[in-house]
């Protein structure tokens, strides 16, 4: 009989608190899925990338030719080195990093997921290496039997991780201005590293979409609104998210004349827009609290709910 009223009691606190406009806890499973319908929409999107453009002769011709317009071009004069290459291979980038990552972590509320954060821009790298090295080739449609593969970029990798994991660590009201900030910097790196001829515009492409692809990994912002009108609302914010950030790409493509980076800009700016897009699932399930950044939140229901909640529980007692 105690053991029937506690279960009546928490059906009944339960739906007072709907009353009040508080969702349900979202469980890790069901939460996971649009992250992890993302993701493989990246992945996806990226592997398509390394069969066009590297699997298919008209592919690498377009991607050759977009190449050589700013391979060995006096255009390492546009970007100053501390915010283009020289950026990803100094260490101060990964304090910066780590620094952001935790204090805006900390700051929307997270503990557990600052972890992963940390880690995957370092292993995205370590994937690109082993895609690029072990895995992957080029088609040889040119007889060059020395041509070697080159998607995709690893330092392409260490800038869009860092990007990515910024933009998923922080609050859902700075993430979108983090992601247009973002796309930026990654443009100027990838014209830098395609001047210095390094990378294909291909290799770039397909390293932003990676790091975005194992950023929605790790549990993103969830709101206390339903489940269906956050997801507008974050669909809304995204998409003017991608449309702001792909902006300046282009500004710049037009501008300076190196219309090679505009591509990679604009993948970039839908690429850090899907993980505002995406809320994620919660850090852990309490039936008690609402999600809050990537944690939780104690809410309380007001003296009127618990007087109700007590006048029917006295009710189903005594009936039982």
């Amino acid at each position: 009989m105690h053991s029937a009223s506690s279960c009546t009691m928490e059906r009944m606190y339960s739906r007072s608190l709907r009353r009040l406009g508080v969702p349900r806890a979202m469980s890790a499973t069901g939460g996971m899925v649009p992250s992890l319908v993302w993701s493989a929409l990246l992945v996806a999107l990226m592997a398509g990338v390394y069969l066009i453009a590297v699997q298919t002769p008209w592919g690498q011709d377009l991607d050759q030719r977009a190449f050589l317009t700013l391979r060995g071009t006096g255009a390492t004069a546009d970007v100053p080195h501390v915010v283009g290459l020289g950026s990803v291979t100094d260490v101060r980038l990964w304090l910066v990093s780590i620094v952001a990552i935790v204090g805006l972590g900390l700051l929307a509320g997270r503990r557990l997921s600052i972890a992963p954060l940390l880690a995957l821009p370092v292993v995205s790298i370590l994937i690109t290496q082993f895609l690029r090295d072990e895995l992957l080739t080029r088609a040889d449609f040119d007889g060059f039997s020395w041509a070697m593969n080159t998607f995709p970029s690893g330092h392409a990798a260490a800038a869009a991780g860092c990007v990515a994991a910024i933009v998923r660590a922080a609050p859902r009201r700075i993430a979108p201005f983090l992601a247009v900030a973002g796309v930026g910097w990654l443009t100027l790196v990838s014209q830098d590293l395609m001047v210095w001829g390094w990378h294909r515009p291909s290799d770039l492409l397909g390293s932003i979409l990676l790091a975005a692809a194992l950023m929605h990994l790790v549990p993103g912002a969830t709101g206390g609104a339903s489940r269906s009108s956050a997801m507008r609302g974050r669909t809304f914010i995204a998409v003017l998210t991608a449309l702001a950030a792909a902006v300046g790409p282009l500004l710049w493509a037009v501008a300076t004349d190196h219309l090679a980076v505009a591509p990679v800009g604009l993948v970039a700016a839908v690429a850090m827009a899907s993980l505002v897009a995406d809320g994620g699932p919660a850090d852990r399930r309490r039936v008690s609290r609402v999600a809050r950044g990537t944690d939780h939140e104690r809410v309380k229901p007001s003296d009127g709910a618990r007087g109700q909640q007590y006048h029917r529980g006295r009710i189903t007692a005594g009936i039982e």
